[in-house]
């Protein structure tokens, strides 16, 4: 049974079209998922029955496992989810003057083998799929209303958690499509995500044609050579290719 939480609004409209629902339901029930923080879908009371049957039978909502959570003396929060399949990702939850910022993951372990970074040590063991990105967002901010404060209070994202985000491109690109839907979805502005990269230069390009959202680079060293040293993807594409990209 599939997570809807997979879907973007696009994908649902194909599949409620496929099984005879009109399209504009796709959108209802995105508030639902997104906006009313549903976790069922006989909540959804401007559905039929008949609707929310079809659902139940064919699509399940699912969150994530809080595994663990810590909190520093400055009230930055870190939390472990737990996955499905057992596995683990960290999303951390940092206070701003007026706002929250979450530092979202996007895959379990990560490829890049950067000397610095701890997430590199155990290799990359699996993509994030679409709801498990996505749900890292909603959780939290079902968290906060919990906490009874305007979920909307999160209104900054960046991609800089474990994994390397342009490395699970097509799902990054598919939440990032939910996460900006300013309608029905999680009502992030464009310009308040940034995706964060070590250097994947043809994905940078790709990404400033798909999308609006900001994008940062980790560097991590004054020369290329250097770079070379902790970062190998510049082995790969080196520093003034990556200049050029951006």
């Amino acid at each position: 049974m599939e997570n809807i939480l997979d879907f973007t609004r696009a994908e649902l409209v194909q599949w409620l079209e496929g099984q005879g629902v009109r399209s504009f339901r796709a959108g209802q029930i995105f508030k639902w998922l997104y906006i009313r923080q549903a976790d069922s879908f006989d909540q959804m009371t401007d559905l039929s029955k008949s609707m929310r049957v079809l659902l139940t039978d064919h699509l399940k909502i699912n969150r994530l496992v809080l595994a663990d959570r810590q909190v520093s003396k400055d009230t930055t929060e870190k939390f472990l989810f737990r996955l499905r399949d057992g596995e683990h990702v960290e999303s951390v939850l940092i206070p701003e003057k007026d706002h929250f910022t979450l530092c979202v993951s996007t895959q379990v372990g990560c490829a890049q083998d950067c000397r610095f970074c701890l997430t590199a040590k155990g290799g990359l063991v699996r993509n994030l799929t679409v709801a498990e990105i996505v749900s890292q967002v909603r959780d939290v901010r079902a968290m906060l209303i919990e906490r009874g404060m305007d979920p909307l209070k999160l209104s900054n994202l960046v991609f800089m958690g474990m994994g390397e985000p342009l490395a699970n491109y097509r799902n990054l690109i598919r939440s990032l499509d939910t996460i900006t839907d300013t309608d029905y979805g999680l009502k992030f502005s464009p310009r308040r995500v940034t995706v964060s990269t070590s250097g994947l230069v043809p994905k940078i390009i790709q990404l400033g044609q798909d999308t609006d959202v900001n994008l940062a680079v980790s560097l991590n060293a004054v020369t290329a050579e250097l770079r070379s040293t902790l970062m190998p993807i510049n082995n790969t594409y080196p520093l003034t290719q990556l200049l050029d990209a951006c």
